[in-house]
């Protein structure tokens, strides 16, 4: 067998086995609060409910905080710097990606989730 086939099998194996870790180094696993509290991280998803009348927004700072139910019904304030998303307080799901510092996580993105249009309309 000839060496050239073998080094290039050697050489595209290393190159995905390299994107493969690459990926799984940043990979960002979706959470609950209580996950993100034993877990730790600073690029992790929470999803979640936005509590009704709970948004408060600066504008002069550019702040914005919430609070966000999490699937396991656990409540927390999301503090997040940046614009605030189109009809954040009509989206059915939210999902804050960032870290938990004390008792308030700390948002650098937020993600929408909206209605599916093939979801039965509740009556």
């Amino acid at each position: 067998m000839k060496a050239g086939p073998v080094l290039t099998a050697v050489v595209a194996a290393g190159a995905m086995i390299a994107v493969i870790s690459a990926f799984a180094a940043n990979a960002s696993p979706y959470v609950t609060f209580e996950q993100a509290r034993q877990t730790g991280g600073d690029r992790l998803h929470v999803v979640g409910e936005v509590v009704k009348g709970s948004i408060n927004v600066d504008y002069l700072k550019h702040t914005m905080s919430f609070r966000l139910k999490d699937s396991d019904g656990t409540v927390m304030t999301v503090n997040h710097t940046g614009d605030m998303p189109n009809n954040l307080s009509q989206a059915p799901k939210v999902v804050a990606v960032g870290e938990l510092k004390g008792e308030q996580f700390v948002s650098s993105d937020l993600i929408l989730k909206c209605p599916s249009k093939y979801e039965k309309e509740e009556k």
